[in-house]
């Protein structure tokens, strides 16, 4: 049971609302091998959320450091996984890290919430944290994802909807080209459908290694 004493972080009460699919999604067994990379030091997982893919990792035997913007995300991640580093990290803010600290960035479904100046400012912190060769493992929400925003709300800016109450992005794949931008060599990009959730969910993921 959440602890009541935790005030509830309004970014993230409707993630918890959301029913999670009994299928599961297990995306980063195919990456693997560059998981493996992050023996050499801890891997950052930003937005891990409840510790889905935090578990995963850690039971894997990976040093994790396993950072949310909610208390409320990080009670449940450390019931999920007791041996990640569970850390309070806000993308509003400079990420808390020293240049080239990880080998391997996780971002899976967190850098929706922010204008594209802001994003754009994520994508630098994490490649500025990255050590040169180090590899992040991006996933975001597609323009086709009709069952979880992506039509039918206020648009800020393009392809930036108020769902809810809270503002989400959708990309598409010029969108997301733009995103990656330079200093980076492309391992993996694909728009998939996954079941995370009780309703089938359209992303791209993409797998990237810094190269300057």
């Amino acid at each position: 049971m959440t602890n009541p004493s935790v005030v509830w972080d309004s970014r993230y009460t409707s993630r918890l609302g959301r029913v999670v699919s009994k299928i599961g999604d297990p995306w980063l067994e195919r990456w693997k091998h560059i998981l493996e990379k992050s023996r050499s030091g801890a891997l950052l997982e930003l937005g891990c959320g409840v510790g889905r893919d935090s578990s995963y990792l850690t039971g894997l035997g990976l040093t994790v450091i396993a950072g949310d913007c909610s208390p409320v995300a990080l009670e449940q991640c450390r019931r999920a996984a007791p041996q990640a580093d569970a850390r309070l990290i806000d993308l509003n803010e400079p990420l808390p890290f020293n240049d080239c600290d990880f080998p391997v960035v996780l971002a899976s479904l967190c850098l929706h919430y922010f204008r594209w100046s802001r994003t754009l400012n994520i994508m630098e912190e994490i490649r500025r944290c990255l050590e040169q060769g180090g590899f992040l493992l991006l996933r975001v929400n597609s323009t086709r994802d009709i069952h979880h925003g992506s039509v039918g709300h206020p648009e800020i800016e393009p392809n930036l909807f108020l769902v809810d109450g809270l503002l989400k992005r959708f990309f598409d794949r010029e969108a997301l080209e733009r995103l990656i931008g330079v200093g980076w060599k492309v391992h993996g990009f694909e728009e998939m459908t996954v079941h995370r959730y009780e309703a089938p969910k359209i992303l791209w993921e993409a797998v990237l290694e810094k190269t300057c």
